[in-house]
């Protein structure tokens, strides 16, 4: 695997853990979860990028739970409850139906934690249990749990989650050494998950016993096709079972997961076929390998929540563009405005409709290291058609609100002129080059109409500007509900 890959992967996995602008549900659960899905290997890029917005490091993969909420509103003990229900679950996997072997394997374990092999896990423990351990592809995996003898004071977690990786057929000492050590989270969640060598290879996903995962070949649209798993409440999948899917898992009469199957569409980086496609209907101009990247790497990021790889719509150099939030100052030593490059991908979703990603890549690098910026949206309508208009607002849209609003705006060829008008009268005009024009409209832009006029002033294309921020309707997460 090249570096290049090892970056599209890192910034794929780090990605699938960041909403932009999430709703209030999703600002709780992103207090008390993390991601489920962990890679094996120990990659640590001294990298600054941006996602969605926000300006994010990428270090190695352990996992670091964030404090309770303070809102009571948005309690942690729902969660804390299932927790304890997969704590109690018997252990689950071909090799934990041993259980001498599983005997010996959380006595090897526990004995490593008080030899203080276990980096991130030094704090006295009362038990170890074992909660999965099968031989899948050519590997041995096993998940622990470890009691902590009181609850983390920082986090509240009573349980720690250690995901352990050997040869297959290992012995529970060579389970348990250091080098097998793949994961330690501070944090034994309701849903815990592992993937190894890559979300193509070998997968495990498990959750409290009683729970049972279906599972769902890539929907069209939000149509799934719900089949149990044999395994009941856990699922396996190996290189060979490998597949674009959906999980779900049911608890009772509560569905409290579904969410899309590790991978993407795009497995292996971008084709020359792949790439023709996907600029076959694209407007401005775009250099194709940065087209290239910047589609390998928004298909990684989106995995199966595409139901078909990303489309470039649109790219073209603009001045001008806000560094940050419209109510944030500049970082020190920044200006407020940057110009740059700017690209647009599009692509369906599941669930309908169509999700974008407008990435900045500024022509002058950033103090703070920041590589590029950039934001998401949502769109009813197929922003690739040609002959359509797209708005997107540039920097936070917070819907309300006084003063001007940075909006870009992609129109058809024949397109000279972009006019926006609300209620009928307008209230803002900016010239068009290269199917494009970034300029400023008045808040908030719910309601405003932007309009692509040709040469002779006659209205060409029309449309709303575009909802900022990733839709997620077709995901399901209420392990923090009762």
């Amino acid at each position: 695997m090249t570096v290049d890959d090892e970056l599209s992967q890192a910034l794929a996995e780090l990605s699938r853990t960041l909403t932009p602008q999430p709703d209030p549900y999703g600002r709780a659960r992103a207090r008390f979860r993390r991601s489920r899905q962990r890679r094996l290997g120990g990659l640590v890029l001294a990298l600054v990028v941006s996602l969605g917005s926000t300006a994010i490091a990428i270090a190695s993969p352990g996992r670091t739970t964030q404090p309770p909420p303070a809102d009571p509103s948005e309690s942690i003990a729902p969660v804390l409850a299932w927790s304890d229900r997969l704590l109690q679950s018997p252990p689950r996997g071909a090799v934990a139906g041993d259980d001498s072997y599983v005997r010996q394997l959380s006595e090897q374990l526990m004995a490593a934690q008080r030899r203080g092999e276990f980096s991130r896990l030094k704090v006295p423990v009362s038990g170890v249990k074992v909660l999965f351990a099968d031989d899948v592809d050519d590997h041995r995996i096993a998940l622990a749990a470890f009691v902590r003898n009181q609850p983390d004071p920082v986090t509240g977690w009573p349980s720690a989650a250690v995901w352990l990786v050997a040869d297959e057929g290992a012995s529970a000492r060579e389970l348990a050494g250091t080098a097998a050590i793949r994961s330690v989270s501070d944090a034994l969640e309701p849903y815990e998950s592992l993937a190894v060598d890559g979300p193509e290879a070998a997968h495990v996903a498990i959750a409290p016993a009683g729970c049972v995962f279906l599972s769902s070949p890539l929907p069209d649209g939000d149509t799934f096709r719900w089949a149990l798993e044999p395994t009941g409440s856990y699922l396996v999948r190996t290189a060979r079972t490998h597949r674009p899917e959906w999980w779900r898992v049911d608890c009772g009469a509560v569905t409290r997961q579904i969410a899309p199957g590790p991978g993407s569409l795009a497995p292996k980086p971008i084709t020359d076929a792949q790439l023709s496609t996907a600029m076959s209907r694209v407007r401005g101009s775009v250099e194709q390998q940065r087209a290239r990247e910047l589609t390998y790497q928004w298909a990684q990021s989106e995995g199966y929540r595409l139901t078909a790889l990303p489309s470039v719509v649109w790219g073209g150099h603009v001045a001008g563009l806000p560094t940050g939030p419209a109510d944030t100052s500049p970082a020190a030593g920044e200006p407020s405005v940057q110009d740059g490059q700017v690209t647009v991908l599009a692509a369906p979703n599941v669930g309908g409709g169509w999700v974008g990603e407008v990435s900045i890549a500024p022509d002058q690098p950033r103090a703070d290291g920041v590589l590029s910026t950039g934001t998401s949206f949502t769109a009813t309508a197929d922003p690739t058609d040609p002959d359509s208009v797209l708005a997107v607002s540039i920097d936070d849209d917070d819907g309300g609100g006084e003063g001007q609003q940075f909006l870009l705006v992609v129109t058809p060829a024949a397109a000279t002129t972009v006019r926006v008008l609300r209620d009928g009268q307008e209230v803002a005009r900016s010239a068009v080059s290269g199917s494009g024009t970034a300029m400023q409209v008045p808040r908030p832009t719910a309601g405003l109409v932007v309009e692509a006029l040709d040469a002779s002033g006659g209205t060409i294309a029309s449309g709303q500007v575009s909802k900022q921020g990733a839709r997620r309707t077709a995901e399901t997460d209420t392990w923090n509900q009762e």
